[in-house]
Parts: C-alpha cells; sequence; structure tokens
C-alpha cells in the first residue's frame, strides 16, 4: 500500500490494494494495523514544543526516554503501573499496554504516533464504507502490537472490532474427554490480530492491513462481547495490582 498519511481515506486504499488478492469477499475479516488508523486520523505528535514536567523528567531518567516523549505518555496514560528499563508500563483504555500506546516506530521523524481514538466506532466506520462497495458479512480488527508478560516478542492484539464476535464463549462445552469447560473463553479477535501481524512485520514492510479468508469467526450486526475485562477479574490483576491507585 502507499504510506498513508493523515486525513487518508483507509477504505477506499484497502479496496484498491485488496485487489492483489481478488478483492474483499463475502465472510472476510480485514485486520488494520492501529499506527495506520491513528496516522490516518491525524494523531501525530511532534515532540519539538513538548515541555516535559518533573515527574516526566525522574521517569524518563530511570527508563533511558527522552522525557518529551515520557510527558506525552503521561498524558495519554490512564494510569503508570512502574517503571522498566526502555519503557513505561501503563494501563491505556482499559488496556494493559506500553508506553500508553505511544509510538515512534513508522512515525515521521521528530515526531510520534498514539493511539488510533475511537477504535470501536472507527472499527465500525470502516466497516460500513467497505460493505456499500462490496456487499457481504465482514469483519474489521483494529489490530496493536503488545507485549505478553514473561514472552520476549510482540504479538497482536484487538483494540478494535466490528462485524464479528470478538470472543467465544466456550464455558459448557465439553473436551475431548467429555469434561465440561469451566471458565475458558476464546479470544478470537486477538488471535487473528497476531496471525494478521505475522505478515504485517513491524518495520518498513508497507503491509498495514491483512485480509483473512476463511476464518471461523461469528459474524454479526452487533457485537455482545468485549475483549476487555474489568482488572477485578483479571487473572494477574493480584499479582500486578492493576487498576489500583
Amino acid at each position: 500500500m502507499p504510506l498513508i498519511t493523515p486525513g487518508a481515506d483507509l477504505p477506499a486504499m484497502i479496496l484498491r490494494a485488496s485487489e492483489q488478492v481478488g478483492g474483499i469477499r463475502d465472510k472476510d475479516v480485514i485486520v488494520i494495523s492501529s499506527s495506520a488508523l491513528a496516522t490516518a486520523q491525524g494523531r501525530i505528535k511532534k515532540l519539538a514544543g513538548v515541555k516535559p514536567s518533573p515527574r516526566a523528567k525522574r521517569l524518563a531518567k530511570q527508563s533511558g526516554l527522552e522525557p518529551e516523549f515520557v510527558e506525552i505518555v503521561l498524558r495519554e496514560a490512564d494510569q503508570v503501573l512502574g517503571v522498566a528499563k526502555g519503557a513505561i508500563p501503563t494501563l491505556k483504555d482499559g488496556m494493559l499496554c506500553a508506553n500508553a500506546g505511544v509510538d515512534n516506530t513508522n512515525a515521521p521523524l521528530g515526531s510520534v504516533t498514539l493511539m488510533p481514538e475511537k477504535p470501536n466506532e472507527s472499527a465500525e466506520g470502516i466497516l460500513r464504507a467497505i460493505k456499500k462497495k462490496t456487499g457481504g458479512r465482514l469483519g474489521v480488527i483494529i489490530a496493536d502490537s503488545h507485549v505478553q508478560p514473561l514472552r520476549l516478542g510482540t504479538v497482536g492484539q484487538a483494540i478494535g472490532v466490528a462485524g464479528i464476535e470478538p470472543v467465544i464463549d466456550c464455558r459448557g462445552k465439553r473436551d475431548l474427554f467429555g469434561r465440561k469447560l469451566k471458565i475458558t473463553f476464546r479470544g478470537v479477535a486477538d488471535q487473528l490480530a497476531s496471525a494478521a501481524q505475522a505478515e504485517m512485520g513491524e518495520t518498513d514492510e508497507r503491509v498495514p492491513a491483512v485480509v483473512i479468508r476463511w476464518a471461523k469467526v461469528e459474524f454479526t450486526e452487533q457485537p455482545t462481547t468485549s475483549v476487555k475485562i474489568q482488572p477485578r477479574k483479571c487473572l494477574f490483576s493480584g499479582v500486578l495490582k492493576l487498576g489500583k491507585k
């Protein structure tokens, strides 16, 4: 795809690029990089002119990050959870993420990209625009890079979903030996986001969107589930003290 710039018409760009795979078809799921969406939304912030606060300077010294970068992170984060070398773990829009999603990778020199605004609503808008041209049952996922605890390397996670149920409730279903599952949910949107990022890459690949075909998902006009849960329900929240002031 061409380089995405602020104000770009993402649905039109995706439709043109999708001709390489025979166009968008019924039951396709389109996964879009969060940085691509954020760039199209104009969510780019120049570091020049940002005045670091005393707290930003202190955290910058501890993390090894630029004070101006840290100041933007503090403005974007809902909660700072701690400091690590090269990153600041935060909560942002109900998600655990590094640096509140602020990223200088694939941002113009001297600038950073912020998390996209209203990713669920944005996914819905992109879905409507594409369906207007193609029809059929489709899904859209906005995917962001994510680092899992005690794992090396980034994987994908869905921060915005439209057109599909993002989570499948497996409780009550039986395993191979007839036992009923009691707590298992499948994060289908996260699974597809991670699969798509295997094609997107993280550097200069220029693959900001991926078409997933024949995925086993439930298409719906109005998803009833969410990939997000409250910190008190999180498996790790007691250990990490997420959501506590």
